[in-house]
């Protein structure tokens, strides 16, 4: 239970309050004022114009003095050049306070970094206190002499007891009255918790101390002022309705959208890589096959092609995805937990950003190999090869994302992986005629987009052809001859009127599986914290 001027409040605290947490969570490739703007558009409601969040934004980097590091990318330390970790500190309040918010805790501001840093910050949270009216309340451990004094008041506490509430001076005047007098040089904060801390091997000696020490408290007069405090609030503090403006949704998955677009254009490793990649594979891929005669050894070679088409956008961009997105979980976790956003915002733009990424890529290797390759020449023909692709990497895309959504762990998501698209691709009528599979393993191809794929590739491809050569490459007549088009593609078992359902059932697969990916990405940050 947890009261506020005396009055029980619940989770509506957090409507004018803000927590900084120990550990420091951003997006490294975004500069400190990119941050914050996100921020502010994410948090600050919508009746805030646009100039006006900006002002906010100026306001609080002038507030927590970061206008040195303003236009630096805040990096990862020891990793990625960045801020420092003190101006990550800084930073993570900076964040905090865009609301205004008129109660702020902070759980160890000072963790992590210098004596001199942690003066600086301590100054900044009074500065704050004293010339903005809020009240700051902290945790911190070990605290120097002058970072101790700054402080208004005080809590101590041991065995989930108060030991002592008051200010620093009053501290070290009721340790004296108790007879525990605070050595010369000694740091006031550390001979508090030495008297205070349970040692192993001593136990029942520092819990002997420790509650002489709470029930001096509760019979001293720093105790008796605290209760008149409790009783005035009662007597005279009246509860308000708490109302916070909100941010509406679509600004939400735009300002999210922003976000992890920048974040995608600054990663070198899945943005420019994975177009060199298929820029690459597509000169290979054509050289490969380069202008294929239309013949029996031809058409093994132009199914094989687009069989790797399938393979090629498949396997890169379901592990690429995994790759990324694991990283961005832990502060989704946290905004979500603050009430910065519904998961829906967060994956609807995230899906938003990966589709052009993985879309584009897809269409460079197609459009470098196509007629390299010698497929049939028409551009619509292309068109539709094209387009097949770009639902084949989009169901990628949504098995991706599934998979790192549901997945507890990026190890695991590599485990489920392998092993599934080996079975998908097995059943997807190139290493396997879809009417020989085995009937109680045959429904597998019906969840497999390699299957759909395929026979839409397969149809576009050779119902144009009505004549085949029935020679081999070296001249010879074939044994068995697939004389036109509709021979290789009945014999392959696919019907040739199947090409509009291939893609209605690829569309379909697209949004259930995301659907999937969704709720158990919900099911995951729910139970996250």
């Amino acid at each position: 239970m947890v009261k506020v001027n005396g009055k029980i409040v619940g989770r509506k605290i957090t409507k004018v309050s803000a927590y900084i947490q120990q550990q420091n969570l951003f997006i490294n490739s975004l500069t400190v004022h990119e941050h914050l703007n996100l921020q502010a558009a994410l948090r600050l409601p919508s009746s805030f114009t646009k100039r006006e969040k900006e002002l906010r934004v100026k306001q609080v980097i002038a507030d927590l003095e970061l206008e040195r590091c303003v236009n630096s990318r805040i990096g990862i330390s020891g990793i990625e050049k960045g801020i420092t970790s003190g101006e990550a500190k800084r930073l993570s309040f900076a964040t905090e306070i865009l609301t205004n918010p008129s109660l702020l805790f902070a759980d160890e501001p000072t963790t992590g970094i210098d004596s001199f840093m942690a003066y600086h910050i301590v100054k900044v949270l009074e500065r704050m206190a004293s010339e903005n009216g809020k009240t700051i309340i902290c945790t911190i451990h070990q605290p120097a002499s002058d970072t101790f004094e700054m402080f208004d008041r005080v809590v101590l506490l041991a065995n989930g007891k108060i030991a002592f509430l008051g200010s620093p001076s009053e501290a070290l005047r009721f340790y004296a009255d108790v007879d525990y007098p605070i050595p010369a040089h000694t740091n006031p904060a550390d001979f508090f918790i030495q008297t205070l801390a349970i040692v192993p091997g001593e136990e029942e000696k520092c819990i002997k101390r420790a509650n002489q020490i709470i029930n001096a408290f509760m019979k001293s007069k720093y105790e008796v002022r605290v209760r008149e405090y409790l009783e005035f609030g009662n007597k005279y503090f009246q509860e308000q309705p708490i109302e916070r403006g909100k941010t509406s949704i679509l600004t939400l998955i735009y300002a999210l959208f922003i976000r992890s677009i920048k974040q995608n254009l600054r990663n070198p490793g899945l943005l420019w890589a994975k177009l060199v990649q298929k820029i690459v594979m597509g000169v290979f891929l054509g050289t490969l096959y380069l202008q294929t005669e239309m013949n029996q050894d031809g058409i093994i070679n132009i199914r094989g092609a687009l069989f790797y088409y399938i393979s090629e956008l498949t396997y890169s961009t379901v592990f690429g995805i995994q790759t990324f997105l694991p990283s961005d979980f832990p502060l989704l976790v946290r905004e979500y937990h603050d009430g910065i956003y519904p998961v829906i915002c967060y994956y609807l733009s995230m899906i938003m950003s990966y589709l052009p990424i993985f879309t584009i890529d897809g269409m460079c290797m197609v459009c470098i190999s196509y007629y390299l390759i010698g497929l049939h020449p028409t551009f619509t023909t292309f068109l539709t090869t094209l387009l097949t692709c770009i639902l084949i990497e989009w169901s990628a895309i949504s098995v991706g994302i599934m998979l790192s959504s549901i997945s507890p762990s990026y190890a695991i998501a590599l485990s489920i992986t392998g092993p599934l698209l080996t079975v998908l691709s097995i059943t997807g009528g190139l290493y396997s005629n879809v009417k020989t599979i085995h009937e109680s393993i045959r429904w597998i191809q019906y969840f497999s987009w390699f299957r759909f794929g395929y026979e839409s590739l397969i149809i576009n491809e050779f119902s144009h052809h009505d004549n085949i050569s029935c020679l081999l490459s070296n001249g010879q007549q074939a044994t068995i001859c697939e004389g036109s088009g509709k021979s290789v593609i009945d014999n392959l078992n696919f019907k040739i009127d199947n090409m509009e359902m291939n893609m209605g059932v690829m569309i379909f697969y697209i949004l259930c599986v995301f659907i999937i990916g969704y709720v158990g990405l919900v099911l995951r940050v729910q139970l996250a914290r």
